[in-house]
């Protein structure tokens, strides 16, 4: 630091005095706010000692219609007035809109899905692309707060006196210096901290209990919010302000005597305003890249609207905008000279008479009333590209037309100083707005405040939905948010169900922080799923392609499934699976047509059961090991030098290879070990059986033991899947899909007991892993117990979702119903979802719909199905009339819902969209004609460039319509359609498609 000179003390004051200057004409940013610095976690502080605090209104959880409204309407006045009645109050509300500022919203909601999706190696950036590139053209960044002010009028005469006589005092004493260039950090007045914290907390609480779903922002999140509101192009994600508690930056010291500026934290005004503004002309002000033009309501309106009228009348414009309501405590005060004047010239002008009146009924209810009676000022701004002044013009003009529509209000540009103008619309930068002020009732202003938005319980979500109107709603499956996850999806056929549950799958396989793929059991009815498997292979690496399987089950002893199969060294069950088999085998002895097995089946398979793994575990007759069953096996036990003779076991096998390494062999070699269904029909003749049930009676008069056996010989005569050691393997698959649509048929007797047990067997074989735990592990043999702890702390981390499709087919499957049951009862504790889609409310058990925590309705349906699901769910009129009036399949924008959660923070009640792109739609269509035509340029062109190419021939996600018409032509043509028409028709579309792709592979319709 250079020495100083008998002149510095001079320039030092020429320099404040001139610095006074500037900031008295306002020709810095700095006069213009009111900020100083922050006086705790969630307050800050303004100059003139006021204290400030921000709420984020993240919108309603529940659907509003005219009670709603008028609910909240209600609570918000109530909870507002008893503060505002009193002096030295405020409340800003500030809400912005703008389509330009939704892709970088959506990218941000979508940044966990994508970072799992680099993490666990799935190639989908196409549709993350998309997502952010097509949901924005239905879609705004809104932005909605309450800044609330306690100013130091607040306080009496008396106690404003001696606050600035000790502050002063407090200054005199420790000789503190001007902060010219830093934060004031005594600027916060300790007699307001008690009122402002009062007010701020009962506002909060007061907005969450009318379900406005609401937080107070740390001061951090506030003053980034701030400056993101001036200036986003110029904003990182990652900044943060710099206040009192924070690391003090590095600064340039002055060298003038006592001046501490450069060793404290730098002003609010320069951090959240950071590049200067330039005022181009009376109505233009560039700030950065952009230009500013401000607009203010001069004329309360004539008729009172709600914001949403203000928001529909915007929304054709596309035009971007914010709006500033600041209201003020003590509004009959600025009524005083007005009401003089008035009553002076009452007798010149009948107009005069009337100002009187007005204001003798604003006094009267300010004094007579509960009613608080403030001051607004309204400000709005809109905003275009640099060097676009025509594009402003435009859209001052159309924000102009659109504001005084609503309710007829009377707006106009001029303030006198455009930069004082558009800083009244930001968000907490200043109390001194340069709008008209008016006078009115609290509630009449609160009726026109943006507080209807709709609100989502997730900030980000894999799952990206939207409002009607174009609000971004994300959603997580399986998130924290909720205590449960049980869903519950149904519609009518051709509503989009399918096309969402894919789309909740693909979500949870890209759920935030993940680093396996979830495991997914999908009982499905139909390639449904098989889009999602699809899309989910060809993005995994080559290596990891088989982790997604889709399987279609057939009656053939090729697939043949053993359910008493167990964990890998297990002579015996775990309790779940135990429990499942004797549903299972109790469903197998059920008579045909019958919801339940004669009394006595279920407590007697239960025993059989245990009999069974007795008879055939090592100390029992364990099934000997044969030499040429299984070739691999047998070259593997030479290659280790196992030496085996008649006596040796498959378990004997199964533990050599194990503890050789060869783990998958070993699980083959178990198989052989393990009791089979047959097994069951001998067992129940033992003399342990005979001795406790061989004196039962079935109601059919024969004894229950050899009914017992008969319906056995019979299931393992019926049903060939069932009748060998297990073949059909899904391996190390974590998303698999198993198709019954061959082997679960609907009809008589026959078909439903095939069907129950064919959905028994797919749960079986899908999640019988998902019920692991630790306290498993003292039942099992010590050498395994290492490799099951291991794999069960990965089962027990891994989120589990098990899908049943087509869940009507289950309707006389009492065994089916009661596992679903169980599963929804314990799927919490064991971190399992169920899912459940069907047709109809109706095809769900009440307790089912009673556990359900996330409701899906794709479809309204007949008038009695809207008045069922009302009362079922407790819907308001307001969900009832959308439910009848917009909930519809989908559209072009996609398929809009009435969706049901059950979050932490209550119930969230909205209506949604699903709006994919084509290039999504193309990944789960599930039409044979799509998926053929899709899966072949899967091998053609690779899946990326496959899908790229179809969404821009065909955005709408299907040739489904373009081959229908191409067989009519050729029925026009020819008089008759051939058998393997639209195979070949189908062929030759895939033959234009590679010629077209060959010459142009930005092809984007194919040539005529």
């Amino acid at each position: 630091m250079q020495d100083r000179t008998f002149i510095d003390p001079i320039l030092d004051s020429i320099d404040a005095i001139l610095a006074w200057f500037s900031t008295e004409l306002k020709q810095t940013v700095e006069s213009y706010c009111d900020l100083e610095t922050t006086d705790d976690v969630h307050t800050l502080v303004a100059r003139d000692g006021s204290l400030v605090s921000v709420v984020r209104i993240y919108g309603v959880t529940q659907l509003i219609g005219l009670e709603e409204f008028d609910r909240i309407h209600h609570g918000i006045t109530q909870s507002l007035q008893a503060t505002l009645k009193h002096p030295g109050h405020a409340v800003q509300v500030y809400f912005s809109y703008d389509r330009d500022a939704v892709q970088p919203e959506i990218e941000e909601i979508l940044s966990p899905a994508r970072a799992t999706a680099a993490r666990l190696q799935l190639d989908l950036d196409d549709l993350f692309h998309e997502r952010a590139n097509y949901i924005s053209r239905f879609c705004a960044h809104e932005e909605l707060y309450f800044v609330l002010w306690t100013r130091p009028f607040s306080l009496v005469s008396e106690q404003q006196k001696r606050v600035t006589k000790e502050k002063l005092h407090f200054i005199r004493e420790h000789k503190i210096p001007p902060f010219k260039n830093g934060q004031n950090l005594i600027a916060a007045i300790p007699d307001l901290r008690e009122s402002h914290a009062s007010f701020v907390r009962s506002v909060v609480t007061d907005l969450n209990m009318l379900n406005v779903y609401s937080a107070l922002l740390e001061v951090h999140h506030a003053l980034y919010a701030m400056r993101h509101g001036i200036d986003p192009d110029f904003t990182a994600k990652e900044w943060q302000p710099v206040v009192p508690g924070d690391k003090i930056p590095v600064r340039e010291v002055s060298a003038t005597a006592g001046e501490l500026s450069g060793l404290m934290y730098p002003p609010l005004a320069r951090q959240v305003f950071p590049r200067d503004a330039m005022v181009l002309d009376l109505r233009t002000l560039r700030v950065g890249d952009r230009i500013f033009t401000p607009l203010f309501i001069d004329l309360f309106p004539q008729e009172l609207k709600s914001f949403n009228q203000l928001l529909m009348r915007t929304h054709p414009t596309h035009v971007p905008w914010r709006i500033s309501f600041f209201i003020e405590s003590d509004g009959v005060s600025i009524l005083g000279f007005k009401s003089v004047m008035a009553a002076i010239l009452s007798f010149t002008s009948a107009r005069n008479a009337l100002v009187h009146d007005a204001t003798n009924l604003l006094k009267n209810m300010a004094v007579n009333t509960d009613e608080a009676v403030v001051k607004l000022r309204v400000s709005l701004a809109t905003w275009a590209p640099e060097g676009n002044i025509r594009l402003l013009r435009t859209r001052a003009a159309e924000l102009a037309k659109a504001v005084e529509g609503w309710g007829s209000c009377e707006v106009s540009e001029a303030s006198g100083d455009v930069f004082a103008g558009v800083v009244s619309s930001l968000l907490g930068f200043t109390v001194n707005s340069t709008a008209t002020a008016s006078v009115a009732p609290l509630s009449d202003v609160v009726y026109m405040l943006p507080f209807t938005r709709p609100a989502s319980a997730w900030e980000h979500g894999a799952l990206l939905l939207r409002s009607p109107d174009g609000k971004p709603w994300p959603y997580q499956p399986g998130s924290a948010q909720q205590t449960a996850w049980i869903d519950l999806i149904y519609a009518r056929p051709g509503s989009g169900k399918s096309v969402l549950s894919n789309a909740v799958n693909l979500g949870l396989c890209l759920s935030s922080g993940i680093v396996r793929l979830p495991r997914i059991a999908i009982v499905d009815i139909g390639p449904s799923s098989s889009g999602l498997i699809s899309l989910l292979k060809e993005a995994l690496p080559p290596e990891q392609s088989h982790y997604a399987a889709y399987h279609r089950l057939r009656m053939i002893p090729e697939h043949s499934i053993n359910p008493f199969d167990t964990q890998l060294g297990c002579r015996y069950p775990s309790p779940q699976e135990r429990g499942f088999l004797v549903n299972f085998v109790a469903l197998l002895a059920t008579p045909l047509g019958g919801e339940r097995p004669y009394d006595g089946v279920s407590d007697m398979a239960g025993l059989i059961v245990d009999e069974m793994y007795k008879y055939l575990a090592d100390q029992g007759k364990a099934h000997a090991y044969t030499h040429g069953i299984e070739l691999l096996i047998d070259d593997l036990l030479m290659e280790i030098g196992f030496v085996f003779d008649e006596r040796t076991t498959w378990w004997e096998v199964t533990d050599a290879l194990f503890l050789a390494g060869f783990v998958h062999e070993a699980m083959l070699a178990q198989r052989y070990a393990m009791p089979l269904l047959a097994d069951a029909a001998a067992i129940c003749r033992t003399q342990v059986i005979e001795d406790l049930y061989g004196q039962v009676r079935a109601p059919t008069g024969e004894p229950l033991i050899q009914a017992f056996g008969r319906m056995i010989s019979s299931a393992v005569r019926e049903y060939p899947v069932l009748s060998s050691v297990t073949k059909f393997d899904v391996g190390d698959a974590r998303i698999v899909s198993l198709d019954l649509d061959e082997v679960a048929k609907s009809g008589g007797d026959t078909s439903e007991r095939q069907t129950a047990v064919m959905y028994m067997l797919a749960r079986y074989v899908l999640a019988r892993h998902f019920y692991l735990t630790d306290d498993v592990l003292s039942s099992m043999p010590e050498a395994y117990r290492d490799y099951h702890r291991v794999r069960i702390a990965e089962i027990r981390e891994d989120a589990k979702r098990i899908v049943y499709d087509e869940f009507h087919r289950t309707s006389k499957a009492r065994a089916v119903r009661d596992q679903v049951i169980l599963d929804m009862r314990e799927g919490r504790k064991w971190n399992v979802q169920i899912a459940l889609l069907s047709q109809s409310l109706d095809d769900f058990d009440p307790v089912m719909v009673e556990f359900g925590t996330s409701v899906f309705v794709m479809d309204a349906g007949p008038e009695q199905a809207i008045k069922r699901s009302t009362e079922i769910f407790g819907l308001s009129d307001t969900a009832r009339t959308a439910l009848k009036n917009r909930v519809h399949g989908p559209r072009e924008g996609g398929a809009t819902f009435l969706a049901q959660f059950s979050t932490k923070n209550g119930m969230n009640t909205q209506l949604l969209t699903n709006t994919l792109g084509p290039i999504e739609l193309w990944a789960f269509s599930t039409t044979a004609e799509d998926a053929r035509l899709r899966d072949s340029l899967y091998q053609k062109l690779g899946p990326k460039e496959a899908r790229r190419v179809l969404a821009n021939l065909f955005p709408s996600g299907s040739v489904k319509s373009l081959l229908e018409a191409r067989l009519a032509e050729q029925k026009e043509e020819h008089g008759m359609i051939e058998e393997n028409a639209v195979l070949s028709i189908a062929d030759q579309l895939l033959e234009e498609l590679l010629t077209a792709y060959s010459h142009n592979p930005d092809i984007k319709a194919l040539p005529t």
